[in-house]
Formats: structure tokens, sequence, C-alpha cells
């Protein structure tokens, strides 16, 4: 018998991306029922495995907003200024040193400013060590 309970942590505990790709597909006035929804439907469609990891993130986008891209790519991020002006997600560095968090800020000419942290105000944010941005295209 498999252990429901593991694999729910597992998934949930390492969800950090997809709740950041659903925040962008809904928006800021975001339900967290809704969102779930979509994460549950995701799941099912396997966009994601058991663990978490996004499989197929442009499908998933897809599925909710309708809107086909071609790619994601992941831009590195060397100073705060290459973050972009509008919500984007930005993968952070854990204060662990090794792995990685998920957000999506946006940067405001001046500092980053944070519109979603699927943690709250997560340890990764607050350390502010900025690894790369995922660019749709």
């Amino acid at each position: 018998m498999e252990n429901i309970q593991a694999i729910q942590k597992e998934f949930w505990g390492n969800s950090c991306y997809i709740w950041c790709l659903t925040y962008l597909a809904i928006g800021p006035n975001y339900d967290m029922k809704a969102m779930m929804e979509c994460i549950l439907q995701g799941w099912k469609a396997n966009d994601f495995n058991d663990s978490g990891y996004v499989r197929f993130p442009l499908k998933y986008i897809e599925r909710i907003t309708g809107i086909k891209y071609k790619d994601v790519e992941k831009v590195p991020i060397s100073k705060i200024s290459d973050i972009p002006s509008e919500p984007t997600i930005v993968e952070m560095l854990q204060p662990n040193g090794k792995d990685s968090h998920f957000v999506v800020c946006h940067f405001d000419g001046t500092k980053v400013l944070l519109d979603f942290d699927p943690s709250g105000i997560s340890n990764s944010w607050k350390g502010q060590k900025f690894i790369s941005y995922r660019k749709f295209i």
C-alpha cells in the first residue's frame, strides 16, 4: 500500500513553482480554491510529477489561460535590475545554500518588490539571493 500522506507531503512541499505559475495565470486577485483546482487539474494531466516537479510548464499555463508559449527560458540574475518590471517568477537561493525557492516579484527601478510567495514571507525572500527568472517566449 502506498503512503498517500508521504506523497502529498513531497508534492506540496516542493510545489512553489507550481503555485507561482498558477498565480501568474490567475492574477493578483486569486482565490486559493480556484488555484487549488487548477493545480489538481494540472497534476491529473501529468503536468507535474508526484514530487512536485513541473514537467510541462507551458502545457499547464496554456490549460489555465489559453495562451500558448513557444518556450520558457531560465535567465540568470547577476544584479537586481536584471529582474523584469512586471511580475515574474524568480528563483531564489534558500538559506541552506543549496536548494532554491520560487516567488513572483518585480523590479520597480529601485528595489525588488514581492508580489507572491507561496510560503508567506519565506526565508529565501528574506535572504534576497536571486538566482534566475523564468522568461516565457
